[in-house]
């Protein structure tokens, strides 16, 4: 395994900028971003750039042939998360990857009805041949002199390319119609006692569609700046991902989640934003949708913790992000021991993106929503030689195939007793604005 060299470059973000371009001309690359955002506490990484699968392992529909690393032989039909965990100790170095959603279907008795419009597959992890890392404005790369200052040669080298954000149209793939009938069922059903909250999303997408992946990122991360942004791609599929939101990561010993129920638009001025702050702080409804999630989080980490540990550190904490703000609420716990991947296994998918209790919900998630989730409201992130790691939860995102030109903005929200059908879907088209912007992009009028 090569070193590491540290060195300054004289300008970061146009460095940054430039090493992306670089790193696209690979099959594999994973970017995680946390755009200098200075309320999480539990923050890590600045900026982390992973190129190359020098070793990979996948699972799923669309996986390719697993080899166990113990045996030398394919692993057909061995349980995913103990895949991860071979390859994981094989590796013995950072590795990246993601989460399907669609991995529920091989944790629990469960299905989807509908058609995968994206190769990604259910799991996936690479060790990458190349890592960049930004930390406190310096410059880490895992290559020696002289190896190190070529590579950095060769990416200030490259010209910057921009190309024009032609104006497109996207379809709604649930009438405003047909969404509030749905809410209203739903609202049937939680009054009937089939469940308490439900994740119910819609999908805008467009057919035979062709964008710059790398420019409608760069502009949904510049308008976001989210502290769990992310660019992947897995040869012809892309994610784009502006994500405020952690899923778990653990650090030692400690495990943490930080779900988020509750959002409101930012204020024009600064006091106008400090009362929509506040009137979200006091929102009786928002408060039991995160509250709700909340105690279904505290059950999925109790299931790893040690007897006694899980502890919620924050509850309903208002954090200001550069579109929205967001109700977040913390919970920690110590771990037993043992597999480490295995406390994953156990909190996915995440509560927040499912509702509660989460195997019914899961259920009812697949009757009313009439698109296959797939990587969204999953999961990316890495895991560290040691087994720490750290994950966010796949929402505020673009998916693109370049392959089939199918671009997709999935969107939802919490759905409660208390809710009201147009007050949801005036937020799910909140949270859709800054990837429609993005894009450059327009809804036909259901």
């Amino acid at each position: 395994m090569a070193e590491t060299t540290t060195v300054t470059v004289a300008d970061v973000e146009l460095f940054k900028r430039k090493a992306l371009h670089w790193a696209n001309h690979f099959a594999v690359v994973c970017l995680l971003d946390s755009n200098a955002y200075t309320e999480d506490k539990y923050h890590t990484k600045d900026w982390v750039l992973a190129v190359d699968a020098a070793d990979e392992i996948t699972s799923g529909e669309k996986a390719l042939p697993v080899v166990d690393v113990l045996s030398n032989h394919t692993m057909g039909n061995a349980p995913p998360f103990e895949q991860l965990h071979a390859f994981q100790q094989k590796c013995n170095t950072d590795i990246f990857g993601f989460f399907s959603y669609d991995l529920k279907n091989k944790i629990e008795k469960l299905s989807s009805r509908h058609t995968a419009k994206f190769d990604f597959p259910e799991l996936y992890f690479f060790k990458p041949r190349y890592i960049l890392q930004f930390k406190n404005g310096k410059l880490t790369v895992n290559r020696n002199y002289p190896e190190t200052f070529e590579l950095i040669e060769l990416i200030q080298r490259l010209p910057l390319k921009h190309t024009v954000a032609n104006p497109l149209q996207l379809r709604a793939g649930t009438t405003k119609e047909d969404y509030r009938k749905n809410v209203e069922q739903i609202k049937l059903q939680i009054a009937s006692g089939d469940y308490y909250e439900l994740n119910y999303c819609n999908e805008f997408y467009g057919e035979g569609v062709t964008i710059n992946p790398l420019d409608v990122f760069f502009r949904l991360n510049e308008k976001a700046r989210a502290p769990f942004s992310t660019f992947f791609k897995l040869h012809h599929n892309y994610l784009l991902c502006a994500s405020p939101e952690r899923f778990l990561k653990k650090e030692g010993s400690q495990i943490i989640s930080q779900p988020i129920k509750g959002t409101i638009r930012k204020g024009v001025t600064e006091a106008e934003n400090e009362q929509l702050k506040q009137q979200l702080k006091a929102d009786e409804k928002e408060r039991a949708e995160n509250v709700m999630i909340v105690d279904l989080v505290r059950n999925d980490l109790a299931r790893s913790a040690k007897p006694g540990t899980v502890q919620v550190e924050e509850l309903f904490g208002i954090y200001e992000f550069a579109a929205v703000n967001q109700m977040i609420s913390t919970v920690t716990a110590e771990l037993e021991g043992g597999d480490d991947i295995a406390a994953i296994k156990h909190a996915f998918p995440m509560g927040s993106m499912t509702g509660a209790p989460k195997i019914e919900v899961m259920k009812n998630i697949d009757r009313y929503e009439n698109f296959r989730r797939g990587l969204f409201s999953g999961s990316v992130g890495y895991i560290t030689a040691n087994g720490n790691f750290d994950f966010n939860v796949v929402i505020r995102s673009i998916i693109y195939n370049a392959t089939s030109n199918y671009v997709s903005v999935p969107v939802g929200g919490a759905i409660t007793f208390d809710s009201d059908a147009e007050s949801e879907y005036r937020e799910m088209r909140l949270k859709a604005e800054g990837m429609l912007q993005a894009l450059n992009a327009t809804i036909t009028e259901e």
